[in-house]
């Protein structure tokens, strides 16, 4: 089953609906005994990208429950985050509650689903699982039987092969909806950055989240291209979006299209390919927000972004 980490109601925008339905996308590959990644371009339905196969499959689930995650709980992140979308694209700024935590929890969400963060997830869960507790070890020692693994953690790999992994799809359900995190980005200062008035475009990626280290900080911001034209903005400090009033357009347009470009690893879209020679310069060279990285910290099951000190 496809699962897309980048949905297709926020490319959609991107899709030229008057000439052949598609969007350009520019796609990383690489080839068997080839070094570096080659540069795809192609224009493709939006049905096309954006995904990997079974991403958050439950292992140990049964056949009718290991695609939950992708069809309910996936599903509910996409559609409410669709209507507040299809507002900021109406030049409307949400002030519903609801409709502002569903945009909220859809931006995390684009940190958390990703291929990379999923395997990185995944990776992580299993080094704790196998990692040894004394206490329960000792435990585990006294009802032990001569013909049971040395270590809990073989005994319980036994009984559930699959226990680490579906763990680690549990705990990203959990982490996308952290009351934290989603309280502070829904009482940002939201804005809309529009763009038409420029010709050039704006892009968007497979990491299209712009955002500081630290949302609690007074500097605090975080950005999604959600058109070619428009651009949403959230500050923690009213006085940084006033301030960004004075920034000229092309300027910004211009630094927000290379940090997602940037940020792009497997893929970048676009309406067009106008934007063709940055894309080949820019993509893949900058880093981006990551839930277990130096920027993130997963803490008892709590995504906790770190505030950095200047």
């Amino acid at each position: 089953m496809k699962h897309h980490y980048i949905p297709q109601f926020y490319l959609e925008p991107w899709v030229n609906r008057e000439t052949d339905n598609k969007l350009t996308e520019f796609r990383r590959l690489k080839y068997p005994h080839e070094q570096f990644r080659r540069l795809e371009i192609k224009r493709r339905g939006k049905m096309e990208t954006g995904f990997v196969e079974n991403l958050y499959r439950v292992p140990g689930a049964t056949k009718e429950t290991q695609q939950n995650v992708e069809r309910i709980f996936m599903g509910a992140v996409d559609k409410h985050a669709a209507t507040a979308r299809d507002m900021l694209l109406a030049g409307n700024i949400p002030v519903d509650p609801e409709i502002r935590h569903g945009w909220a929890r859809f931006l995390l969400s684009l940190i958390i689903r990703t291929p990379e963060s999923v395997q990185a997830f995944k990776r992580k869960v299993r080094s704790d699982f196998l990692a040894p507790d004394p206490e329960f070890q000792s435990k585990y020692d006294e009802l032990r039987k001569h013909n049971w693994p040395a270590t809990l953690e073989e005994y319980m790999l036994e009984l559930s092969p699959t226990l680490p992994e579906r763990q680690a799809v549990i705990m990203i359900t959990k982490l996308i909806q952290n009351q934290n995190v989603l309280r502070t980005m829904r009482g940002a200062d939201w804005w809309l950055l529009d763009t038409s008035s420029k010709p050039r475009k704006m892009l968007t990626s497979d990491h299209p989240l712009i955002m500081s280290n630290g949302l609690g900080r007074p500097n605090g911001h975080f950005a999604l291209p959600i058109s070619p034209s428009l651009v949403f903005v959230a500050f923690m400090n009213h006085n940084i979006g006033h301030g960004l009033q004075r920034i000229p357009l092309s300027r910004l347009m211009r630094d927000i299209n290379d940090a997602v470009i940037g940020q792009g690893r497997r893929s970048v879209y676009a309406f067009d390919e106008e934007e063709t020679r940055t894309v080949k310069r820019r993509m893949g060279r900058r880093d981006y927000m990551s839930p277990l990285s130096r920027n993130m910290l997963v803490i008892d099951g709590q995504l906790v972004p770190l505030k950095i000190r200047g």
